[in-house]
C-alpha cells in the first residue's frame, strides 16, 4: 500500500518494523559512522520501496533509547513540541521493538513509499517550527566612550615591602651557596 508524501514534506515520518522477513540494520545517526550493516540485513530501499536518504534515517529498538519513551526521544531529537506527539501519544507509547524514524532529507524528492507489510506507518510528525519573528534590539549608546584602564589598587609601600622580601630572598640564597 503506498505511502504518499508532501511535496517538500518537513516531517518526521516513524514507522514501527514488525516480526517478518524484513530485518533492518540498526543505525543512528552516530553508529553508522563505525558499524557496517549485518549481513543479511534488508536494505532501506528495499524494504520502504524508493530510494531513501539512510543518511537521515535511524532504525533502532526502543530498548535502546530507555529510560525516554519514543514520545521523549521524538520530542527532544527531532524537536517535535509535545502538543502535536500527544495525539498519538497511546500508539506511541505502546510500541515495542524497533521502528524506523525517517526525517524530512531522507525523502526529500520522493512522492510516495511502497513499504512492505511488516513496516506499520505510526506517525508523521511536524517538527517546531522556526521563530524568525523580527525583534527590537536594545537602543545603542548616545554617546560611545572609551574604555580607560582601572587604576592600581595596592599602595606603593606594598610593592616596595614585595620586593624588599624578594631580595632578601636572593641574598640568602647565594649566602647558602656560598657556605655550602
Amino acid at each position: 500500500m503506498p505511502f504518499t508524501l508532501l511535496p517538500r514534506d518537513p516531517r518526521i515520518h516513524v514507522f514501527s518494523v514488525s516480526d517478518g522477513s524484513v530485518s533492518l540494520a540498526h543505525q543512528t545517526y552516530l553508529s553508522r559512522l563505525e558499524e557496517a550493516p549485518p549481513e543479511g540485513a534488508t536494505p532501506l530501499r528495499d524494504a520502504f520501496g524508493a530510494e531513501i536518504d539512510t543518511t537521515y534515517a535511524e532504525v533502532f529498538a526502543i530498548s535502546d533509547i530507555a529510560p525516554l519513551s519514543l514520545r521523549d526521544y521524538l520530542a527532544q531529537a527531532h524537536d517535535i513540541p509535545a502538543e502535536t506527539l500527544a495525539a498519538q501519544a497511546a500508539r506511541l507509547d505502546a510500541l515495542s521493538g524497533d521502528v524506523a524514524v525517517l526525517a524530512p532529507r531522507a525523502v526529500e524528492g520522493l512522492s510516495e513509499l511502497h513499504p512492505r507489510p511488516e513496516l506499520t506507518h505510526i506517525g508523521s510528525f511536524a517538527p517546531a517550527e522556526v521563530d524568525n519573528v523580527p525583534r527590537e534590539l536594545p537602543p545603542a549608546a548616545k554617546t560611545p566612550g572609551i574604555a580607560t584602564p582601572a587604576a592600581a589598587t595596592g599602595a606603593p609601600l606594598q610593592r616596595r615591602k614585595i620586593t624588599l622580601i624578594v631580595l632578601a630572598a636572593l641574598v640568602l640564597v647565594v649566602l647558602l651557596a656560598v657556605v655550602l
